[in-house]
C-alpha cells in the first residue's frame, strides 16, 4: 500500500489517515502483528504503536493472542448506525431480497466511494447450496474487476473518470482482468450502449456478476446493483437474460425511491 502517495494526493490528516489505512489492512487481512501492519504500511513503528493503541482504546481494533490485531466489535456498531441511516439501502433490501431467492444467486447493492465501489447491501437465497462467501457489506471492490465497480463508473463524465484512472487498483487477478485504463475505456463504452456491467471471471475465478446502475431523478447514478454466483450458476447463455432482469430489479428501485415513472 503506497500511503505516503494517498496523503501527498489529497489534503487529509496525516494521523486519521493512517488510523484508518490500518482499518483498512486488518479488514483485508486480520490477524496482522505490529510488525507486519508498520511494515505494510511502511509507518514508523512509534506512530504505529501510538495509533494502534488508540485504535484499541476506541474499540475498533482488538488485540488477540500471540500479539496479533483484527478490527474490533465497535466497528459492528458502527456500520449497523451506517446501514441504518442510508435510505438507498432501506429501500432497496425487500427488492434485492426477494430478487435473490428467485434467482437463486446472491445480490448486492453498493455506491461510489472514492477510488472504489463498496457494499452497502447483501441478500442471499435461502435456499443457495453455493454461497458467495468472499463479499460482505462494507467490503471494498475495484472499479475496472468488479460488474458493480464498472457500472457506478461507466455514466461518469469522461473528465471524472480519467481523474480517477490512476488511484484504480490495476493488479492482474485473472487471466480476463482489465488492467489497463484503456481496456477498461473500452469497456464502459459497451457498457454505456447496453445498459448493464459484467464481471466474466474478472476478479475471482470461477465467479461471474451482472450490475446495472440505479439513477436519481436527474439521471446521475447514485447506486448499483449487482447479481453474482459461480460459473455453474452463471453460464454464457444465461448472461443476457440475466442483465434484462437485472435492469429491471435496477429501475423498479430507482421508482421507489424517487417515484419516477407514477
Amino acid at each position: 500500500m503506497n500511503l505516503e502517495r494517498e496523503l501527498i494526493d489529497r489534503p487529509t490528516v496525516p494521523a486519521l489517515y493512517r488510523g484508518f489505512a490500518i482499518l483498512d489492512l486488518l479488514a483485508a487481512e486480520p490477524g496482522l502483528t505490529f510488525t507486519e501492519i508498520h511494515t505494510r504500511l511502511n509507518l514508523p513503528k512509534s506512530s504505529a504503536f501510538h495509533l494502534i493503541t488508540t485504535l484499541c482504546s476506541l474499540g475498533v481494533v482488538q488485540g488477540q493472542e500471540g500479539g496479533r490485531y483484527v478490527l474490533g466489535l465497535r466497528l459492528t456498531e458502527l456500520g449497523a448506525a451506517a446501514t441504518a441511516q442510508s435510505p438507498i439501502d432501506r429501500e432497496a433490501r425487500p427488492f434485492l431480497r426477494a430478487f435473490a431467492n428467485r434467482a437463486q444467486l446472491t445480490c448486492h447493492l453498493g455506491v461510489l466511494e472514492g477510488h472504489q465501489a463498496v457494499y452497502l447491501c447483501k441478500e442471499e437465497c435461502d435456499t443457495l447450496e453455493i454461497k458467495i462467501n468472499n463479499t460482505w457489506i462494507g467490503k471494498r471492490l475495484a472499479l475496472n474487476r468488479s460488474a458493480l465497480g464498472k457500472a457506478l463508473l461507466a455514466w461518469l463524465p469522461a473528465d471524472e473518470i480519467d481523474a480517477l484512472m490512476p488511484r484504480i487498483d490495476w493488479d492482474q487477478r485473472t487471466s480476463t482482468t482489465l488492467s489497463t485504463p484503456a481496456a477498461l475505456k473500452a469497456d464502459l463504452r459497451i457498457v454505456r450502449q447496453r445498459g448493464w456491467a459484467a464481471d466474466d471471471e474478472e476478479d475471482v475465478p470461477n465467479i461471474r456478476c451482472v450490475a446495472a446502475p440505479v439513477f436519481d431523478n436527474k439521471g446521475k447514478v447514485i447506486a448499483a446493483i449487482s447479481a453474482v454466483g459461480t460459473i455453474l450458476q452463471i453460464d454464457a447463455a444465461r448472461f443476457p437474460v440475466l442483465a434484462d432482469e437485472v435492469q429491471a430489479l435496477s429501475a423498479e428501485i430507482t421508482r421507489t425511491l424517487y417515484r419516477i415513472g407514477e
